[in-house]
């Protein structure tokens, strides 16, 4: 029997049309897969399912993450994989967030997306709904992986990184999973069961992500720290881990005192943090960071939001974070 796959749509350029006001929106499934007949032939049995209401990727977070992980979740017996189409300005961070919702999932979760509708001519979102079918199909890489253009990534470890090239998106610190081309050549590093573990279902949303610049302003930053909503913190520095702060600067006084997991990753794509390396970096080891080593900022968000909400003590969290769990570290 051909393997059963089932394709979740969830709106993004893949399938927009273009408005009577001249800018692109979200159209149904129905007129998406007009454009696909294609996939009739690929040798699997698709189903498919819809946000009610298809969405540009900037209005998803963590609510629409835990919907598309729950409609996986639930039918996990029932099918041999899943495709995920998705919008590609947020892609990387929903590829993330489902890497670590279901690390315990070990079927392959594809998701993919376009930087062309699938209506126009140059369009890439045929080419890459089909190869996202076929990687799920063949069943070989049982993760959470995201497949763009001639690559297929690991889920936590890709960023998109052009905003109009078909190649919109790499994996800075990670190997890929595959090539994709008129076959399919796996690396030997997908060629692994998934990694037993968990399935959460809840999100902490209330994470501040903060980028240091050499223009940054101490007291607006603390004045919008002041907010009790915030339970932890991702610190973007330079370079290996660098940054303009001091143990007199009041940032650092009001980062210590509000004893919340302060989770650093590197501004640069390549090559990640080292705490401790320089001495303009001692702040972050007085504050007791947590390193968030060749991290993506989509990784670390997602994976701060996650252990926040599914661990109760610090020693714990601190745990969960610190500690590799999709290999994204």
């Amino acid at each position: 029997m051909d393997p059963k796959i089932k394709v979740i749509y969830t709106g993004g350029t893949i399938g927009m049309i273009k408005s009577e006001a001249g800018y692109y929106i979200p159209s149904s499934i129905d007129y998406l897969l007009s454009f696909v007949p294609s996939i009739d032939k690929i040798g699997v049995n698709l189903t498919f399912e819809s946000f009610e209401k298809p969405l540009d990727s900037a209005f998803i977070g963590p609510k629409e993450w835990l919907q598309i992980a729950g409609v996986i979740v639930a039918d996990l017996d029932n099918f041999d994989g899943f495709v995920v189409l998705h919008g590609t300005d947020t892609l990387a961070y929903t590829s993330s967030a489902l890497s670590f919702l279901l690390k315990g999932v070990s079927k392959p979760i594809v998701l993919t997306g376009a930087q062309i509708p699938i209506s126009e001519k140059g369009t890439d979102g045929i080419k890459n709904f089909t190869n996202a079918i076929k990687v799920a199909k063949d069943g070989l890489v049982n993760e959470v992986s995201l497949c763009f253009y001639k690559n297929l990534f690991s889920g936590a470890c890709v960023t998109k990184t052009d905003s109009i090239s078909l190649d919109g998106f790499t994996s800075p610190n990670h190997p890929i999973l595959a090539k994709l081309g008129n076959e399919i050549e796996y690396t030997e590093i997908s060629k692994k069961s998934g990694d037993c573990g968990s399935i959460f279902e809840k999100i902490n949303d209330s994470v501040f992500y903060l980028s240091i610049s050499p223009v940054f302003n101490s007291s607006s930053i603390i004045e919008f720290l002041d907010h009790d909503s915030i339970k932890g913190i991702v610190l973007s520095v330079f370079g290996s881990g660098t940054l303009p702060i001091k143990v007199d600067d009041p940032l650092y006084n009001k980062l210590s005192e509000m004893k919340i997991p302060i989770l650093v990753v590197s501004e640069c794509l390549k090559g990640g943090v080292e705490i401790g390396k320089y001495e303009a970096g001692t702040v972050l080891s007085e504050l007791n960071v947590i390193s968030g080593g060749k991290m993506t900022k989509e990784a670390a968000i997602t994976k701060l939001m996650i252990g926040l909400a599914n661990f109760n003590s610090e020693k714990d969290i601190r745990k969960y974070l610190t500690e590799n769990q999709v290999g994204e570290l």
